[in-house]
């Protein structure tokens, strides 16, 4: 502080003295000044940060809910489209009900006679068929008499055929209003998962059976991809599927919105409660204690009233933050101006760091494409922009056929390779105004604006992506040691009209056109 005093007399005593006290005095105002204005300054770096979290946090829950609504629409529409094909409403109607004395028999033995019906076999091989392209657990049919009577895995050892599933809410349900849905423990493998069931009616309206379709909560975890936790938690507050494996089959009731949580139903284990008690803490009602650990909680409900999305943000971190924020004032009252430069480059690392999250929440780390919920959030804004500009949206889905067999035979480093050239080669072809993204696994999307149809060509658009990009595929991929030739992939392209569809519509009907197309290719020998 003495190189901020005025210079004295040399023999001025006595104003030397006066500036001393009036040093001490500043130094008193300047350590009191600094300590004030530190505790306010964390207090506010702490808040905007939780809302900056909370902001995130609101954002990735809402793209997650899209995904996984998705994925629970989905599940009705396949177990609703299998009860209606007329093979599978055959089959229910001849074996409607077991004969008497079929409980008495070993699954084994209901199994065998089933099984010998062609019938039984080809239901089972569509089932088959149906539950590896969607990457289903299981899908399988039951009479009215709960036996299974056909199921994906009717050939392997360990078939679910000749099962009765008594008392299962979800197949009572599907009978008596049309469609069943219940989270529970497979009996056989003990996989946590999800059954929609859909009921089976014959030409009049008569109930035959149903088919159910299960989805591993395994699976459904793999869509959980943010930087913070998501739970999906049913009505008991029992954690049904997350993206961290100590809450899974958990119970957080607590966090679920006042007077929404309903008692145990007696169907499933309600899972072990887990410690969740609100944090004490000022103009906040967001923060919890979770078995001791502190979270930012984010609520989302999801289309199916039986889930709600939890997004929970790590707050483990405040406190050493804090600490450095009383540390940092100290050494500011000391330094000065030096340590104020300090504070400028940490808040620079801080923002350098949450830029690199945020595209690393964004971007695909092998290909660098955008990821899933990166075109997602895209695809909203364009059918804004394409309803302004009077356009019309492109999506198109391309599944690479046969990934897995190269993954097989050159090794997943070659597989890796063999996707980001795909990505390049796919680049090259579109347009200024597309957007290719990678929604994971060999599946990728290329998303875009054209113009509206003309009269005598309504197919112009989807034809000319087709032309461009199906031919970039096909053809020699030369990874140095490894050359192999690649028959292309399954291209299912929709042009819609963003005044009469909507992005979850668009993104359905391209899947749709997608495994038209896989089939297609299929039955002509192509993949």
């Amino acid at each position: 502080m003495s190189d901020l005093l005025p210079q004295q007399g040399r023999n001025d005593r006595h104003m030397r003295r006066i500036m001393s006290r009036a040093a001490a005095c500043l130094t008193v105002v300047w350590l009191a000044l600094v300590a004030s204005l530190g505790w306010w300054m964390s207090q506010r770096v702490v808040s905007a940060h939780l809302d900056r979290l909370a902001e995130s946090a609101g954002h990735e829950a809402k793209t997650t809910a899209r995904v996984v609504d998705r994925l629970f629409t989905e599940m009705v529409s396949v177990a609703n489209m299998v009860a209606r094909q007329s093979l599978v409403i055959q089959l229910a109607t001849r074996y409607r009900t077991d004969p008497p004395g079929a409980a008495e028999l070993t699954r084994e033995q209901r199994a065998a006679q089933f099984t010998r019906d062609p019938l039984v076999r080809r239901v089972g091989d569509f089932m088959n068929e149906l539950s590896r392209d969607l990457g289903y657990g299981r899908l399988y049919m039951n009479n009215m008499s709960d036996d299974t009577v056909a199921a994906s895995n009717w050939a392997e050892p360990d078939s679910i055929v000749g099962m009765i599933y008594a008392g299962r809410s979800y197949l009572q349900d599907a009978l008596q209003h049309g469609n069943g849905h219940l989270f529970g423990i497979a009996r056989l493998n003990r996989n946590p998962s999800y059954f929609v069931s859909s009921r089976i009616d014959d030409a009049d309206d008569v109930p035959q059976g149903s088919v159910t379709v299960r989805f591993d909560a395994s699976e459904m975890a793999l869509y959980l991809t943010g930087q913070h936790l998501a739970l999906i938690v049913n009505r008991q507050g029992r954690v049904t599927t997350t993206s961290s494996e100590p809450f899974m089959l958990r119970n957080v009731a607590p966090l679920l919105p006042h007077g929404t949580a309903l008692p145990p139903d007696g169907d499933e284990d309600p899972g072990e409660p887990m410690t969740v008690r609100p944090m004490a803490t000022p103009h906040r009602v967001d923060q919890w204690l979770i078995d001791g650990r502190p979270y930012l909680v984010r609520h989302h409900p999801l289309s199916d009233t039986q889930y709600q999305l939890l997004t929970l943000v790590e707050l483990d971190h405040l406190e050493p933050m804090r600490t450095r924020h009383l540390w940092t004032a100290g050494l500011v009252a000391m330094l000065g101006l030096g340590l104020i430069l300090l504070a400028s480059r940490a808040l620079g690392q801080a923002m350098i760091r949450r830029q690199e999250e945020r595209h690393a929440a964004n971007h695909d780390a092998l290909t660098g494409l955008p990821n899933r919920r990166a075109v997602l959030a895209e695809l909203d804004r364009l059918f804004a922009l394409a309803q302004r500009k009077q356009m019309r949206v492109l999506v198109a889905f391309i599944d690479l056929d046969g990934f897995k067999s190269i993954n097989d035979t050159y090794g997943h480093a070659i597989g890796d390779q063999f996707l980001v050239e795909v990505a390049r080669r796919m680049l090259a072809g579109l347009r200024k105004s597309d957007e290719l993204g990678r929604l994971g696994g060999d599946e990728f999307i290329v998303i875009g604006l054209v113009d509206p149809p003309v009269a005598n060509d309504p197919d112009e658009a989807v034809k000319a992506m087709r032309n461009r990009l199906k031919p970039l595929l096909i053809g020699t991929y030369d990874f140095g040691e490894s050359r192999f030739d690649y028959s292309g992939a399954s291209f299912g392209i929709a042009s819609v009209d963003p005044f009469v569809s909507s992005p979850q519509a668009v993104l359905e009907e391209a899947d749709r056109l997608m495994y038209a197309d896989k089939q297609n290719r299929r039955t002509l020998g192509t993949t």
